[in-house]
């Protein structure tokens, strides 16, 4: 490397932040995770969480838990970045791949994950209060986690360093 030049970033931290970047394209109004799809360290798909194709997005005002009148019946409307990043891809492009997420999935995109047959998650950005559960699931379905959170005796990778 030449005098001056930058280190280069691990592709840990490269791929984490390209699911950052991913992230910022999507219109949830309460959640703001990406996600990105890798097999053999070649980007497949990226994810954000927002509606469903063909439906209005929730910040165009479609979001029933962003309303004054939301009652208890109200639910979430956005297709998380995770499952994005799935249903872009198909078994092929799955199998084997590692999915990185600027968050700890939720226990449903969880189930998806391991049915895709996806071999790893690595996740920075914070746990939810069921992460150990997703984990435990995870594992217990085959698929490696790695959470970058500084816990569990793994290194911390802080996204907002870059």
């Amino acid at each position: 490397m030449a005098s001056g030049d930058h280190a280069r970033v691990g592709f840990d931290e490269y791929a984490l932040q390209l699911a950052r970047t991913a992230a910022i394209r999507g219109t949830c109004l309460r959640r703001h995770h990406g996600a990105v799809l890798v097999q053999q360290r070649r980007i497949v798909a990226t994810g954000y969480d927002a509606t469903p194709e063909r439906y209005p997005h929730c910040d165009a005002g479609s979001c029933p838990l962003g309303s004054a009148e939301t009652t208890g019946d109200a639910w979430c409307l956005s297709v998380h970045a995770e499952a994005h990043a799935l249903l872009s891809t198909g078994p092929e492009q799955r199998a084997g791949a590692s999915l990185y997420s600027t968050g700890v999935p939720c226990f449903d995109c969880a189930k998806l994950i391991a049915h895709a047959g996806v071999a790893e998650v690595v996740a920075a950005g914070g746990r939810s209060e069921r992460s150990d559960e997703v984990r435990d699931f995870l594992r217990a379905c085959g698929v490696r986690v790695r959470m970058l959170d500084g816990l569990e005796g793994v290194p911390r990778l802080d996204l907002d360093r870059v």
